[in-house]
């Protein structure tokens, strides 16, 4: 992994592509690491008037985890159905390759469902400073004093609208509009270069 630490970390790269993978900022044990994930599948599932709470019961049956019909994140083994508002919830899997058919048969005539795997990339964060960096550019307050683990919010960070919910005390996972990936990377790499930032999967070139 190459060291990229200079006084300014994205010195030289094109604004519109993604930082490559390597270290910026302050040396040493890095404060914050950035991994770009692709989570196989996801999709989004939005009750129709009046069946919040039953569709947030039967997801939580079907995938083995506590929905409730608000932000938060249900974390199961290999599923997760994030609550990002009422009556709204995103599933996402990693054993479901037609998630979107399994929800149809699962819920019914009681909710909307729309693919999204190829919509977003995800961003997991982890490590001490992860609040420090997002404090720059949250419009909410994420310190773990209020913002816990479970918890999970639909937001604007930097300009950029991403759904984002911790995992555990140093661990974050985000979602981001596929299109918005080099901008959100370059805000990360930008932010938490004081810190010491690792950036895994970066690529390069890719806009």
């Amino acid at each position: 992994m190459a060291d990229l630490s200079s006084h300014d970390p994205l010195a030289g790269l094109s604004f519109d592509r993604v930082p490559p993978s390597g270290r910026y900022g302050a040396t040493g044990e890095p404060g914050v690491t950035v991994c770009t994930t692709e989570t196989p599948f996801i999709a989004l599932v939005v009750a129709r008037n009046g069946f919040a709470a039953s569709v947030a019961a039967r997801l939580g049956r079907a995938f083995g985890v506590e929905v409730a019909d608000r932000p938060g994140a249900a974390i199961g083994a290999a599923s997760t159905v994030i609550g990002t508002g009422p009556g709204r919830f995103l599933v996402l899997s990693t054993l479901e390759p037609d998630l979107e058919g399994t929800l149809r048969a699962l819920l019914g005539a009681e909710a909307a469902v729309t693919e999204q795997s190829d919509a977003t990339v995800a961003f997991d964060l982890t490590g001490a400073k992860v609040p420090d960096l997002l404090a720059k550019g949250a419009l909410i307050d994420l310190d773990a004093r209020v913002f816990r683990p479970g918890d999970a919010a639909t937001t604007v960070i930097a300009h950029i609208g991403v759904t984002l919910w911790r995992v555990s005390e140093t661990d974050w996972r985000f979602l981001v509009a596929r299109s918005f990936e080099a901008s959100f990377t370059r805000f990360l790499v930008a932010s938490g270069a004081e810190f010491g930032l690792a950036l895994e999967n970066g690529t390069a070139g890719r806009g």
